[in-house]
């Protein structure tokens, strides 16, 4: 059955929506009920395009953070996601429900009208105290949680729309069987492009403590679904910055940079883990990084100057550890 969306890729097209009701994915958008426990198909009115992009974005986002932490550290910790326009603006793990006052905290700029993705369930108070921590003009287009109480519907209102809140047990229960394995499909004029699934996630080394263990599956899962070319920073596993969307590399990490002094973020680059979607070509984009001292930058290796580039990050203290391009590239967005 279509389904009219609220509106299109903006205000003035209009959209829809066909729901795979036979998916077998617990994560799939049929799965998602409201909190009163109707049917998604009941909220298509008030969703638009970009509302269930970001959704998707989300729901890719939280899938792989949550592999990432099950393949290196055995379990699954409180996650929250913002994302905005199609990618990660804001994110946190660990700490209970104080994840989802961190993640608004890391893009409490670009919070406004984002998509909050958790597997944190929201009961009375939870919902309560994230309403507290979102302040009374950034309010959130959407939630998407295990649980969401019938309460928070009075408390995410807002002055025009509708926050959209959906419930999915299934986001209580997520790690690597979550991950996303139907191909992706994408239609351009006169055509059908067609991918399989990337299912890659990285194992890093043994010899890294926990914290930043912990730092780069953050950092790794947001990156992985961010636009490239993309550089992503995470300090006690909180988003310092997400620079998405680069055509080259070394801008990327320039931006990264920009983007935590924006935040005020900037002394916490000092050991951060640090999470490029595919290998260095050149040193110039590693050695912003590297003067600013994170600790690790987990990359892709491929290039003709791979050891040019992990000379560098030698030289300056700073832990390169790489895979190789044609198993964890993680080009996201196109």
């Amino acid at each position: 059955m279509t389904h009219a969306l609220k509106y299109g890729e903006n205000p003035q097209q209009q959209g829809s929506i066909v729901i795979a009701d036979a998916s077998t994915d617990p994560l799939g958008l049929g799965r998602f009920s409201t909190t009163d426990c109707q049917s998604i198909s009941a909220r298509m009115a008030t969703m638009g395009w970009v509302n269930l992009k970001d959704l998707h974005r989300g729901l890719e986002a939280i899938s792989r953070v949550a592999a990432a932490y099950e393949v290196n550290l055995g379990a699954v910790p409180e996650i929250a996601i913002l994302i905005e326009h199609g990618n990660p603006c804001g994110a946190a793990a660990g700490r209970g429900e104080n994840a989802l006052q961190l993640a608004i905290d890391s893009g409490f700029r670009a919070s406004f009208g984002s998509f909050m993705v958790t597997n944190v369930p929201l009961d009375d108070m939870t919902a309560y105290h994230l309403r507290q921590w979102m302040v009374a003009d950034r309010p959130f287009a959407g939630i998407a949680a295990p649980l969401i109480s019938p309460k928070a519907e009075s408390y995410f209102q807002r002055k025009k729309g509708h926050c959209n809140l959906l419930v999915n047990p299934a986001l209580g229960k997520l790690g690597l069987a979550s991950l996303k394995t139907e191909p992706k499909v994408h239609t351009i004029r006169g055509a059908t492009l067609t991918t399989t699934a990337n299912t890659f996630v990285p194992t890093f080394p043994n010899h890294w403590d926990t914290s930043l263990k912990a730092d780069m599956c953050l950092a790794w899962g947001i990156c992985a679904v961010s636009a490239s070319n993309a550089i992503t920073l995470v300090k006690d596993q909180i988003l310092i910055a997400n620079a998405c969307g680069q055509q080259e590399r070394a801008t990327a990490s320039e931006v990264a940079v920009l983007q935590a002094k924006r935040a005020g973020r900037a002394a916490q680059i000092r050991g951060a883990a640090a999470v490029s979607d595919s290998f260095f070509p050149f040193a110039d984009g590693l050695d912003v990084l590297a003067r600013r001292h994170v600790r690790a930058i987990f990359a892709t290796h491929g290039s003709v100057n791979d050891q040019v580039v992990a000379d560098h990050a030698k030289s300056f203290g700073v832990e390169l550890f790489t895979v190789p391009d044609t198993d964890g590239r993680i080009f996201a967005g196109h």
